[in-house]
């Protein structure tokens, strides 16, 4: 069995990957509650990400190669552990959360997509990342682990399985912001959209594949006018599905290659 095989069926044994199989998405709506996010005006992030993850629920719903959860249904507050702790819960497979941008410039506009890779973020993404997980106050386990050659070699292959894990995780998770870019660049009447990367908590602690994704900033007048509007919040939750729809596909594709 040559090492891309071995990585293939040791990633589908542990549930990463599963060819022709229902995708499972757990979609995230940021904020809630007494955390109402960004507020410019009538605009209220958590209402607005609310709403587009409402509407890209009925279209997973109404799709066979779909299964979708969602973290919250209502305008509640959610702690970020407790979104994470969702996704692992239900053994999603991709984790997608949306919220709303906002800039001390008002010129600033666009999609964002933003995953969790191993390079140094940028300072802009390092402050926005700071301002959604500010609220978060989590403790941290050590473990320890001693023993003899047994355990070592336990230790070995428990490492490489992680490492496994680990790069399918971020390779996964760029294929589908680069996906969702795609969407919105053969769109030529769509936002602009960027791919960028930081330590945001809910993409950084769930296991699976996870992209956070800023669909427009609130700060902009002309953009937050087209955010509040119900077509145009319809045309967001499209685009998305449509971006799950070809990235499903790639995995399934790719999967099938491996196989063979």
């Amino acid at each position: 069995m040559n090492l891309l095989r071995f990585a293939f069926v040791t990633l589908t044994t542990l549930g990463f990957l599963s060819p022709a199989s229902a995708l499972h998405i757990m979609l995230d709506p940021g904020h809630g509650g007494i955390d109402t996010g960004a507020v410019y005006g009538p605009a209220k992030e958590a209402e607005l990400v609310l709403t587009v993850a409402n509407r890209l629920k009925a279209l997973l719903e109404k799709d066979p190669s779909f299964q979708v959860s969602i973290t919250r249904t209502q305008d509640r507050n959610i702690s970020l552990p407790e979104r994470v702790r969702l996704a692992e819960a239900k053994k999603a497979d991709l984790f997608v959360s949306i919220h709303a941008n906002s800039a001390s410039d008002i010129r600033a506009k666009g999609v964002e997509f933003f995953f969790q890779n191993n390079l140094p973020p940028d300072e802009e993404s390092l402050f926005l990342a700071s301002q959604e997980n500010q609220a978060m106050i989590t403790s941290h386990e050590m473990h320890e682990v001693s023993g003899g050659d047994e355990v070592s070699k336990k230790g070995d292959v428990a490492a490489i399985v992680e490492d496994l894990r680990r790069q399918n995780r971020m390779l996964s998770s760029l294929r589908l912001t680069q996906t969702l870019t795609n969407v919105w660049e053969t769109d030529a009447s769509a936002a602009s959209s960027t791919i960028k990367q930081a330590p945001f908590y809910v993409i950084s602690k769930t296991s699976m594949p996870s992209v956070l994704i800023e669909i427009g900033f609130l700060t902009n007048p002309r953009e937050v006018k087209k955010l509040l509007n119900k077509d145009y919040q319809g045309d967001l939750a499209q685009k998305i599905y449509k971006a799950l729809v070809s990235y499903k596909e790639k995995v399934d594709n790719s999967a099938a290659k491996t196989l063979n």
